[in-house]
């Protein structure tokens, strides 16, 4: 089913590890996972021509 491990015993039997001090200060990145875009008219008029003709072209089929 499951087996119980206990850390206590586990910790005991390894090894201490050295601490490691970092010279450099750490760095925090945020990643929203949004990418903004800033259209300009000449942009928004080509989009919503090339939808009417996709949509034109969904119709056509069938």
């Amino acid at each position: 089913m499951s087996d119980v491990v206990r850390l206590q015993e586990r910790l005991s039997r390894t090894p201490r590890r050295d601490k490691v001090w970092h010279e450099a200060p750490a760095a925090v990145l945020l990643f929203t996972g949004v990418r903004y875009e800033r259209l300009t008219p000449a942009m928004i008029a080509a989009k919503a021509r090339a939808r009417k003709a996709s949509e034109a072209g969904n119709d056509a089929r069938r």
